[in-house]
């Protein structure tokens, strides 16, 4: 039986009060809002998240039942593809982090981001995967490792607070854990950013 499970995130006083908890952690809002974030803004910011008409649904990660953190997806639209240099259709952005700072090293994100990635696939015939994690953001790129990643080079990019380097990881598809992949690329998305790319192949 998986530890790691993933729910929708729910209108409730409970759920935004730990997004609040996680959002004071200078390591998870450093990566995302760079600032701390407080219960009006966490539920302005979510509470549409949570509606069925969401377009960036919110999905809690629990670890042995317990919520440890969150991951989100959206659909690509056009301007992002362009920015991505991505052509397709069916290309979703996934977005995630582990809140909970004593969870972290435990594998939770891999299993959380395979779980989501074989959903997107069933259930909205995803063809390519995208994620943007800061150059500076360490453990996120090693969790993305665990899911088939690998550096191939390095870019300079514009200098930015954050980090000075465009880190470029590739995946040939051979260390796929429950989904298949070919061709993966990374692209530029911002100063600070970096697009991976995951095009599933069934063949």
């Amino acid at each position: 039986m998986c530890d790691v499970n993933i729910r929708l995130l729910r209108d409730k006083e409970e759920d935004y009060k730990l997004l609040e908890s996680w959002y004071q952690e200078e390591e998870i809002y450093s990566s995302f809002e760079q600032r701390k974030l407080n219960y009006k803004e966490i539920k302005e910011k979510y509470y549409p998240r949570t509606l069925k008409t969401a377009k960036i649904p919110v999905y809690m990660i629990e670890y042995k039942d317990k919520p440890v953190g969150i991951i989100q997806y959206k659909l690509v639209e056009e301007e992002d593809k362009k920015l991505y240099k991505l052509t397709g259709n069916n290309i979703y952005e996934i977005d995630i982090f582990i809140g909970e700072l004593k969870e972290h090293n435990k594998g939770i994100g891999s299993k959380a981001i395979n779980i989501m990635s074989n959903l997107l696939k069933k259930e909205k015939n995803a063809e390519i995967l995208v994620m943007c994690p800061l150059e500076n953001n360490i453990k996120a790129i090693n969790c993305y490792k665990k899911c088939g990643f690998y550096i191939k080079d390095y870019f300079d990019t514009k200098k930015t607070p954050l980090n000075n380097d465009l880190i470029v990881m590739h995946q040939d598809g051979k260390n796929a854990s429950t989904y298949k992949i070919s061709n993966f690329e990374l692209f530029k998305k911002s100063a600070n950013r970096y697009v991976v790319s995951l095009e599933f192949n069934d063949k």
